[in-house]
């Protein structure tokens, strides 16, 4: 099988022998697989420094099983994304929550454009913690594990701004008030659960409460799995 013209951000790398790699891509069509890149960590490779995280590219593969070969890889024609500070951070963040959520193969093209859309966010030069939980939220998602940030999980009842609530996972926010344990994940206000959901965290209470709540959630999606990339931002 022999794929040409992809779009492709590199996830990961890690080398393989003296000169070559293996490549963990995400692209459109195809979702995330691996590619054995041969020979491009070598001196005089032109690929060397194309084949880096975070640079837009269109590649091509052939081959069949778990790891075809690369064959083609160039920069899109677009301007390059200027990630510095905590942007950087962040950036490796997601691809690591990318590496251990998505399964390999897996096709879903609004991921791969979620993605896109949040590194370049990270370029431009935005607040990071919004950012980081939009494609916290977004991403769990558009993998079937979406949040529960608008109704009493109990009630039925819409959440209210000037109540405080509790959150169970898979099940949702219950009103503290009515709560008789203590398995829930976390406490925030109704006001942090409607500005989580939509898109609109500005005040800190409120980046506080998101930052738990999707930390906790995050880590019962990951087993419990750590995020290696946390310890950057260090």
């Amino acid at each position: 099988m022999r794929i040409q013209d992809q779009p492709a951000y590199i996830l990961h790398h890690r080398a393989f022998r003296d000169t070559s790699q293996i490549l963990d891509v995400i692209t459109p069509e195809h979702g995330r697989l691996s590619l054995m890149s041969r020979g491009s960590r070598g001196a005089k490779s032109r690929l060397k420094s194309i084949l880096q995280p975070f640079t837009p590219l269109i590649v091509g593969w052939s081959g069949k099983g778990e790891m075809p070969s690369l064959t083609s890889a160039e920069t899109q024609t677009v301007k390059a994304l200027n990630l510095t500070g905590k942007a950087l951070p962040s950036a490796f963040y997601i691809n690591e929550l990318l590496m251990k959520l998505l399964h390999k193969h897996d096709v879903n093209e609004d991921v791969y454009f979620l993605y896109e859309s949040i590194v370049r966010l990270l370029s431009q030069g935005h607040d990071i913690e919004p950012v980081l939980r939009m494609f916290e939220k977004q991403l769990l998602e558009l993998l079937g594990f979406g949040l529960n940030l608008q109704v009493n999980a109990d009630t039925n009842g819409p959440v209210v701004a000037d109540k405080e609530y509790v959150y169970y996972l898979e099940h949702g926010p219950v009103e503290f008030t009515t709560v008789h344990d203590d398995s829930y994940v976390t406490k925030l206000s109704g006001e942090s659960l409607i500005a989580l959901d939509d898109n609109n965290l500005k005040t800190e209470q409120s980046l506080k409460d998101a930052k738990r709540l999707m930390r906790s959630i995050l880590h019962y999606y990951l087993d419990g799995k750590p995020i290696k990339s946390r310890e950057l931002f260090r």
